[in-house]
């Protein structure tokens, strides 16, 4: 248990008055986890116990993808790949029918929140270089909103910023008035791309526990907009249809935020409702920054790549927005950054500010606090803080009639032009106008096969680019490690599934298993044993395959030991180059030598040791500690000194010998001086002499 008196804490987390560690064993979790995930259907519960303020939070969670499309992908460099969402959960707890939990299970780590009647608790965890993990819970009330009365958001419109003004729309492209026409009400999702930028994906540090945020965020998110009512539209809700993991740099640390959405815009994003982007920056206060929704493509939702800039023929796409997670250095506690999202959104459904003239009487509500859209961060825990006023309701519901039926979708219906072909498709190109096959997206007949072809290679493997069936027989699909190679039938341009191999089958070089056809098993768990980090101080060995008994960390031995010997027979399974190794503090190299990993650098930790000096209270301890920082720099003053006296001793040799070399020089010149004029001397006598004696 910590409170905000403990000073060092306060800079550690200076937005929270109050929060109490929790503690739980990550390996059981983890086991239960792994359990869950071998169920297909995903319905296998998992239980977890947490105890903090005063009371026990039994959690009951099962397996959730809600807030993702069922064929969601990642994009990672331009290329997408499909990743386990399995470690997303929601469920209630158990004393606490009408209460909601979401969050996740990673490294056996659990990290989201529960909804109950009390509130809203948080539970996050901090990983250490060290590669500990401290869990922490806290509740919504424990945040400290001292350091938010400045202006949270920032809501564009055409009108609005310097760098804008010069900037004029075509008017081309307006949507009609739709107001007798009849609004599709089962069309209520609003598919979302986000792109999590690098400093995001820096913060989390790994492809998981990102997509493990934006769950969360999206799950907060949408319990916001479900409950709220606009003029007979309900159940809003925003569903991820991809994502990107952007590892790569993308911008330089250094660009603003209307900058850096301005190049976020610059996209084409046609295909989805929304595109936001999330960062990790410090805008001075400004958490979030969105285009204002306007009817035809001026901005907000379902706005489409158009003209922008007429004398220049730019074209953008304000169907964007993006969210920071930092504040004046400081990550965000998750309920402040599920509060922004929820705001940014509501500024791209059409909803301005409630401070301006039309809202005005709707800034403030009493007791009951500020309303969603108020431009200013507020305590976040009172009753109409993640509520939408009436004045917004009715912004959203005039944006929702003209806009909404153009991009929203039925809930987990499918979406033409993602590049995936579900229920009610033929085909999916996206937007290839020139596929030979199928019909794109943009067309009159999205998504359908086009005259006289058979099929689409988008349907499958078994398809050819003349848009024919492949022969029968034809193989479609290579050996596997833990599948058979597969064929053709020649009816269908689907590949049909591979037949799996034999459970218990040898994969990944000898150190998995498969089982139904994954290789998802350590070789371990074929004689009921787990797999456990080899505890050696020899780094070979630390690559090394180990086991244990389940639950029984003592009982850890390699596969080489006497008391594997019956499983083993004393064989010494190597990891795979790349496997974590040391208790994941490093990995495994292609020689199969366990190496810790730096995350710093040794420049980063000079940096830091001096950095460090600054706020140390106490010299000698730091000078104890960090006695090779003034090795270095003694070391250094000693190569700097003997190179400057190097340097400068061969110039003053060179300049004296020089000048000796010039002395030398100029008395041999006055003598050879002299010789010459007495040789002149001599000539002309002898020829004056010569000259008188002929007179």
């Amino acid at each position: 248990m910590s409170r905000i008196e403990d000073c060092s804490w306060v800079k550690k987390r200076p937005f929270l008055n109050y929060y109490e560690n929790i503690s739980y064993d990550s390996q059981i979790l983890h086991r239960k986890h792994q359990r869950s995930r071998r169920f297909t259907t995903g319905m296998e519960p998992i239980s977890l116990d947490l105890f903090a303020y005063k009371r026990k939070f039994s959690l009951v969670l099962r397996r959730d993808l809600s807030s993702f499309t069922e064929d969601f992908q990642v994009v990672s460099s331009n290329q997408p790949f499909s990743t386990d969402t399995s470690f997303i959960y929601s469920g209630i707890l158990k004393d606490e029918k009408e209460s909601f939990c979401h969050g996740s299970v990673i490294d056996g780590h659990f990290e989201g929140f529960m909804q109950t009647k009390n509130g809203t608790y948080y539970v996050e965890y901090e990983k250490h270089q060290n590669g500990t993990a401290d869990s922490f819970m806290y509740h919504e009330n424990d945040i400290n909103y001292s350091h938010m009365k400045d202006k949270r958001s920032i809501e564009l419109t055409l009108q609005k910023y310097q760098f804008l003004e010069k900037m004029k729309w075509k008017k081309k492209e307006q949507d009609p008035v739709r107001s007798k026409r009849s609004l599709d009400l089962s069309r209520t999702t609003c598919l979302l791309y986000l792109k999590a930028d690098y400093l995001f994906y820096k913060r989390f540090n790994s492809v998981e526990r990102v997509i493990s945020q934006i769950s969360s965020y999206l799950a907060a998110v949408n319990t916001i907009y479900e409950k709220a009512n606009f003029n007979g539209v309900k159940n809003i809700k925003f569903k991820v249809d991809q994502e990107v993991d952007s590892s790569n740099v993308m911008h330089s640390n250094f660009i603003g935020p209307e900058k850096l959405l301005m190049l976020h815009s610059e996209s084409v994003w046609n295909n989805y409702c929304l595109s936001y982007l999330i960062t990790d920056r410090d805008y001075n206060g400004v958490l979030g920054l969105a285009w204002n929704g306007r009817p035809g493509n001026s901005g907000g939702v379902c706005s489409k790549y158009s003209l922008f800039e007429e004398n220049l023929e730019k074209q953008v796409s304000l169907n964007t927005g993006i969210v920071t997670i930092q504040k004046y250095g400081q990550y965000l506690p998750q309920r402040l950054i599920h509060i922004t999202l929820a705001h940014e959104f509501g500024h791209s459904l059409g909803s301005p500010h409630d401070e301006s003239q039309e809202c005005a009487s709707f800034d403030t509500s009493g007791d009951n606090g500020n309303y969603l859209m108020f431009p200013y961060a507020t305590d976040g825990n009172q009753y109409n803080n993640d509520k939408f006023s009436p004045c917004s309701i009715h912004y959203i519901w005039n944006l929702l009639q003209v806009k909404k039926d153009r991009c929203f979708v039925e809930s987990d219906q499918p979406s033409c032009g993602n590049q995936i072909v579900e229920d009610g498709e033929e085909c999916d190109v996206g937007s290839n106008d020139a596929d030979p096959c199928c019909y794109s997206a943009k067309s009159v007949l999205p998504c359908t096969l086009k005259p006289g072809k058979q099929c689409s290679p988008s349907q499958g493997l078994c398809c050819n680019h003349s848009c024919n069936y492949k022969s029968k027989g034809e193989r479609c699909q290579d050996e596997g490690e833990c599948t058979s190679e597969n064929y053709c039938t020649g009816q269908t341009a689907k590949c049909p599934k591979p037949l799996p191999k034999s459970n218990y089958t040898l994969c990944n070089a000898g150190t998995r298993i498969c089982l139904n056809g994954m290789c998802r098993e350590s070789v371990c768990a074929k004689f009921g044993l787990e797999q456990c980090d080899c505890d050696s101080e020899s780094m070979h060995e630390k690559c090394q395959l180990c086991c244990q008994q389940p639950g029984n960390v003592y009982s850890c031995k390699s596969t080489t030991s006497v008391e594997l010997d019956n499983f083993f027979h004393k064989t010494a399974i190597l990891l795979s180059p790349g496997s974590p190794c040391g208790h994941r503090q490093g990995y495994c190299d292609k020689f199969h030598i366990c190496r810790l990993v730096d995350a710093d650098g040794p420049i980063a930790r000079l940096k830091k040791s001096f950095l460090n000096l600054i706020d140390a209270g106490d010299p000698a301890s730091w000078m104890k500690a960090n006695w090779w920082v003034i090795l270095l720099i003694i070391l250094a003053f000693a190569a700097l000194m003997a190179g400057t006296v190097f340097i400068f001793g061969r110039t003053l040799d060179s300049e004296k010998a020089k000048k000796q070399n010039e002395e030398k020089r100029g008395k041999s010149s006055q003598r050879n001086s002299k010789v010459i004029y007495r040789k002149k001397e001599e000539c002309v006598a002898t020829e004056y002499f010569q000259y008188s004696h002929k007179l």
